[in-house]
């Protein structure tokens, strides 16, 4: 509940509830429910982060103070000034109020709004399609092609032999010759429905939701289930470093003053040391000041803070340091916050009557505002001169060839009367730039998750690291992961800002600029009947040179991951890309698959992901990839299996039709034959585990086709092998399959009583099994018609173990299935499947109960078979093994390539959230980005009718439209 006041009475309602003109009353730690103007504040304080990844909070003011601050400027005729020194009156929904309270007026509400507008592009449905959804799509068309045309065939074929048959013999029976024409369109119609692959959906979907499951268990949480199958294909990982490639724990390893040599320090857990030990007792007084005084870390009552803050008051602490009593020692005056453009933070404290101002921050900044040295050893400061210079350019590349994050420290005296208020463009108050003394630098180990090398070296994935930290220790912590391969030339390091100067970053495709009116969701497109935007890098030839070897990008921002996401996906990759902040979410988005940070991540990237890391481990993400390519192979063996099924029954119903005009298979009995590889194959095809070599196979492309060299030579080999015993049982099984006495034979009152002796028997001496064919191959009545009535006959014990040496065969193949890629052992981890291992027995025992005693009702013999016929249709079955066996060593090359079926790629894969700039209207779609360029101005040129302010942290107003502008890079 909120407080607001509405037609002149103050009430509570619910958030969801305010709207535009209530005046509402806001206080520290309350987020904000709409976007709305200050009109009134005391100390008011915004945290935008969660909007704009800057982590310093924003002044917020009246309007009316913020015109009179715009005001004052002008007077001082200042060219530049720093981000939010001019306050600004506009409160943003989502964010939150750090300190102090004011009354706001509520301006914008739901979709209009802010965070309205975030939730609305990240609804957006996304129309485009996995890499398997295409593929899948494409073999379907295929299959269903072979159906129709095998259909097609067998009915002109019957049609043929019809007319012919009825020429020559001159006759048409009504009763019977009409029967035997719709007959032929059944069986065309048979043909079709087994060859339609209706089980592959069944098998997608039970594929998904069982890895879906399992892989909470690996700390993936899927958002998007066909986010699991698409990471099987991700040949591109743009990741993080801190928190996903290290532990995010960081530690004050090292230190440098003065000379040639680097302090180590003792990081040993739970081991006390004293500080005396590295730095003289004379200059602890100075140290202290810079790094506990300089501070906003606290461990109590539990660790709050900056990481690298947090990382040097351990080691105070570990020092029997108590940094809290010491800062309250001296009293500050003033605080500049740190950002990352301003790269570094300060204050100002009182000491002894005294004012100094104590700073830290990236050392190469540091260092070069310094002109002065503080020595610890001897208590004193001297010039920096060049000699001095090296040693210090020599410490920082030391620590950072290292991988540490070099800190620099130093501090100035100041007076009351120094200049606070000048800045640069960069906000970067002149007085933190100029005559600074050189304290000291620290480097700091954010330290390695100790499974991430092994995991990027296994998982033939080109990882690419997008870092915040400077060249040289980007390069040391990839090397350390294994990301930099100097042997393959994957070894580039580009800044962000290099990186966008050539490639020149994002713009529409068809506009061909970073900013234009196209729709960005299909609503829009469909109201303003225009073409949905399409991202594209502008300088395509470039990024093509670049992405290859490019390996890590240091000093980057939200924009420059965005860009390379597109790039990667428009070159055709399949991208997995990591994320933590509200800035992050666009490529979150865009990726083929995006992982958020279950701990360090905000709602909104979680929001935009596919997949929540809740341990927020890098060796997390290439446990999907695992599942992702198990997937992947689940489906292929699901095909394998099917296809190779789908030819036999097809050729078994259209040879049995176009020969003897009679069903092989009857209706009833291929049913069985679909559930057995339509339902039962899918669930226990789906539902294999992921074997850990899965993870040392290289990514399958985008262009491959889902059916390999391999599957094509086991499907097709199969069927021939099939196909061959079952035509031999099906026209000559009458000559060597053997056949005995039951009671039927001993029947008294049987109606085919004449025939008792011999119908079974096609070989009286041999007693061999009679033939099962209705007709002979010229079509006449014949056979095992010849002596009973067409219309009363029973099912023969010939067709019924012809039914059953098929579904052997299925059987004995279905353990084939079990390994696509040439595997020797079909049985290798059978018994980590306990679904597959019961469905072995399901199919086994309902099998024997259809044919022992299906009787009419399944088209089987009356008495089912024998135990030797069993085993001879078991052996049958078994064959398959051996005959998989030879078929594995015929070499792949002898094979047509089938596979380069080249699928579409989608671009129009939205990006999801808005990288809140100051100078886009609410009122039009805020573009993902603002300009690639790093801490412009925005300067709106069009008529103002109220105010208009150039500078960062400005308002506009123009034609009833708010504008602001909050431009800058964030890690």
């Amino acid at each position: 509940m909120i407080s607001v006041q509405r037609e002149g009475k103050k009430q509570n309602i619910h958030r969801d509830n305010v709207l535009v003109g209530d005046i509402i009353y806001v206080k520290g730690g309350m987020e904000i429910p709409a976007d709305g103007l200050v009109l009134q504040s005391v100390d008011l304080k915004c945290d935008e982060s969660v909007m704009t990844g800057e982590p310093d909070p924003v002044i917020k003011q009246s309007i009316i103070k913020c015109i009179q601050r715009k005001q004052e400027i002008k007077k001082q005729n200042l060219t530049h000034v720093g981000r939010h020194e001019i306050p600004t009156p506009l409160m943003m929904s989502g964010t939150n109020i750090i300190e102090g309270e004011g009354i706001m007026l509520v301006i914008v509400v739901g979709p209009n709004s802010t965070q309205g507008k975030i939730d609305e592009i990240l609804l957006t449905q996304d129309d485009s399609k996995s890499p398997l959804q295409e593929k899948l799509e494409t073999i379907a068309d295929h299959i269903g092609q072979f159906g129709l045309y095998s259909a097609i065939a067998i009915l002109i074929i019957l049609l043929i032999r019809f007319t012919i048959e009825r020429i020559e013999q001159n006759n048409w029976d009504h009763s019977k010759h009409w029967m035997e024409l719709i007959t032929f369109f059944i069986l065309g119609i048979t043909v079709i429905v087994v060859a339609i692959p209706e089980g592959l959906p069944l098998a997608v979907t039970l594929s998904l939701a069982f890895s879906t499951q399992k892989m909470l268990k690996d700390k993936n949480l899927v958002r998007k289930m066909q986010a699991c199958e698409t990471m099987g294909g991700a040949n591109n990982i743009c990741s993080d470093k801190t928190g996903t490639l290290t532990q995010n724990m960081m530690y004050l390893t090292t230190l440098w003053n003065y000379g040639d040599k680097l302090i180590e320090l003792n990081t040993e857990k739970d081991t006390k040391c004293d500080l005396e030990n590295y730095i003289p007792k004379e200059a602890q007084e100075v140290f202290l000041l810079c790094t506990a005084q300089n501070s906003n870390a606290v461990l109590e009552p539990k660790p709050q803070g900056d990481a690298t803050e947090l990382a040097i008051i351990k080691f105070l602490n570990k020092c029997n340091i108590d940094f809290e009593q010491f800062r309250k020692k001296n009293k500050e005056l003033q605080y500049f916050p740190f950002s990352s453009q301003r790269k570094r933070m300060s204050k100002i404290v009182e000491i002894q009557d005294q004012q100094r101002l104590l700073i830290k921050g990236a050392s190469e900044l540091i260092t070069g505002g310094c002109n002065k040295i503080y020595v610890w050893e001897n208590n004193t400061i001297v010039d920096i001169d060049n000699n001095i210079k090296q040693q210090i350019d020599k410490a920082i590349v030391s620590m950072a060839e290292k991988a540490l994050r070099t800190i620099g420290i130093a501090y100035k005296q100041v007076y009351p009367d120094s200049d606070y208020e000048s800045i640069d463009n960069m906000n970067v108050r002149l007085i933190e730039k100029e005559e600074l003394i050189l304290v000291g630098i620290l480097g700091i180990e954010d330290i390695l998750r100790p499974e991430v090398p092994q995991a990027i070296q296994d998982s033939s994935i080109k990882v690419r690291m997008v870092t915040g930290d400077n060249k040289i220790t980007a390069r040391a912590i990839a090397k350390k992961c294994g990301i930099i391969n100097d042997e393959t030339g994957y070894n580039q390091v580009l800044e962000g800002k290099e990186f966008i100067l050539l490639t020149g970053g994002i713009v529409c495709k068809k506009c061909r600029i970073l900013v234009c009116n196209c729709p960005r969701d299909k609503q829009t497109a469909e109201k303003t009947k225009k073409s949905l935007r399409v991202d594209t890098v502008k300088n395509q030839e470039k990024f093509r040179q670049i992405y290859p070897n490019l390996a890590v990008m240091a000093r980057s921002a939200p924009e420059d991951k965005y860009t390379l996401v597109v790039g990667l996906m428009e070159n055709g990759n399949v991208v997995a890309v990591t994320g933590d902040g509200s800035n992050d979410a666009p490529a979150l988005k865009k990726a083929d698959v995006g992982f958020a940070m279950g701990i360090a991540g905000t709602q909104v990237a979680k929001n935009a992901a596919d997949i929540i890391l809740t341990d927020d481990n890098f060796s997390s993400i290439i446990k999907a990839v695992l599942w992702g390519r198990n997937i992947y192979d689940c489906i292929r063996k699901f095909l394998q299996f099917q296809l190779t099924v789908n030819i036999v029954a097809v050729a078994v119903t259209l040879v049995g039709g176009a020969v003897i005009k009679q069903e092989l298979l009857q209706p009833i009995q291929m049913l069985w034959v679909n559930l057995i590889m339509d339902t039962f194959a899918s669930l226990a095809l789906a539902t294999e585990p992921p074997q850990q070599q899965l993870i040392l196979r290289a990514p399958h492309q985008r262009e491959d086709y889902i059916i390999s060299r391999k599957m094509f030579k086991h499907i097709i080999m199969q069927a021939l092998y099939q196909l061959t015993v079952l035509f031999i049982i099906a026209f000559a099984g009458e000559m060597f399959l053997p056949e005995y006495k039951d009671d039927f034979d001993n029947s008294t009152d049987s109606k085919y009583v004449n025939y008792v002796n011999q119908y079974k028997y096609s070989d009286p001496e041999k007693k061999l099994m009679h033939s099962g064919r209705l007709r002979s191959y010229d079509g006449k009545e014949d056979d095992y018609s010849k002596d009973f009535a067409y219309n009363d006959i029973t099912p023969s014990r010939h067709f019924t173990f012809l039914f059953n040496t098929f579904v052997m065969l299925q059987f004995f193949n279905f353990l084939n299935a079990r390994k696509i890629n040439d595997e020797i052992n079909v049985f290798n981890h059978i018994f980590s499947n306990s679904i597959f291992f019961y469905i072995l027995i399901i199919i086994i025992g309902f099998q024997i109960i259809f044919v022992q005693f299906g009787g009419k009702a399944l088209a089987c013999y009356k008495y089912g078979l024998t135990i030797e016929q069993y085993f001879i249709s078991i052996a049958f079955g078994f064959g398959c093994m051996f005959w998989s066996i030879l078929i594995k060593l015929v070499p792949d090359k002898w094979l047509p390539q089938i596979g380069k079926e080249q699928t579409q790629i989608n671009m129009n894969k939205k990006g999801s959230v808005l990288n809140m700039k100051r100078g886009k209207s609410f009122e039009k779609k805020i573009s993902v980005f603002s300009s690639a360029k790093r801490g412009s101005q925005f300067v709106n040129q069009r008529d103002v009718n109220t105010l208009n302010y150039q500078n960062n942290g400005a308002i506009v107003i123009e034609q009833n439209q708010i504008n602001i502008e909050q431009a800058g890079p964030v890690e």
